[in-house]
């Protein structure tokens, strides 16, 4: 009885392997789990794609605003860009455009005085159909321009007497344009004496109160020092005050 069994058994297996050839049975492939299915027949999308062309036509800034544009082109198989601006390191926007080449814009505000770098990044995308959009990282460009804030000059002003009779005062300039021309003034209270152009040093008569002229009154004179830059701009006025002898 045992035996029958067995013969059954092992003629029914066999009986199984046969009919589901015969019926074009599922491959051994096909009984892989769908996840390896999807991954070996799904297409790399960013394979092969990347930026094909990148400029700066220009960059500029003015009220402390920076405007910049310029084109850009992707490879066959992209149909969009995406670009990121960055200032002084700083990634300060991004914006995607749609297409095989196009132009794009940038604007940003708060730059201070002095020069700085715009660096534009831009890496191929691919938009389907269904609105999807995949950016590819692996193959980006760039490109790079420097750009200045213009402001006003500043000064600053220091004096000294360097003797019973003189004040020496140095002025000292930062900012502004090109060359700047010195200007000097001396006021004795509320009477302003006419400026008149000099260099950034200035000599100023100014007694000291000795034991000779310990009789003679004092009065408070101010030494004011200001620039024009080669752009026509003004600086502040920076002063200092002495007390000096009066004879009149």
């Amino acid at each position: 009885m045992k035996t029958q069994k067995m013969i059954r058994s092992l003629t029914c297996s066999l009986m199984s392997g046969l009919l589901l050839a015969a019926c074009g049975g599922a491959a051994e492939d096909a009984l892989a789990p769908a996840e390896e299915q999807v991954g070996t027949q799904q297409s790399p999308l960013c394979v092969g794609l990347n930026v094909s062309g990148l400029n700066i036509a220009g960059v500029s800034s003015y009220e402390g605003i920076a405007g910049g544009a310029g084109n850009w082109a992707v490879s066959t198989g992209a149909n969009g860009v995406r670009t990121e601006f960055w200032v002084d390191g700083t990634l300060r926007s991004a914006t995607e455009y749609l297409g095989n080449s196009g132009g794009w814009n940038f604007s940003a505000g708060g730059m201070g005085c002095g020069g700085h770098n715009l660096v534009v990044k831009a890496f191929p995308m691919i938009v389907d159909s269904g609105g999807n959009r995949t950016t590819c990282y692996d193959s980006p460009q760039s490109v790079t321009a420097s750009f200045s804030q213009y402001c006003s000059p500043t000064t600053s002003l220091s004096c000294t007497r360097t003797s019973n009779y003189l004040v020496k005062c140095t002025g000292s300039v930062g900012l502004g344009t090109g060359s700047h021309t010195a200007y000097w003034q001396d006021s004795v209270l509320s009477e302003d004496n006419p400026w008149f152009q000099g260099t950034l040093i200035q000599n100023f008569p100014c007694e000291a109160r000795t034991a000779e002229n310990k009789y003679m009154p004092l009065q408070s004179v101010t030494f004011s020092f200001k620039v024009q830059d080669s752009n026509g701009s003004w600086s502040n006025v920076s002063s200092r005050s002495y007390s000096c002898v009066s004879y009149l």
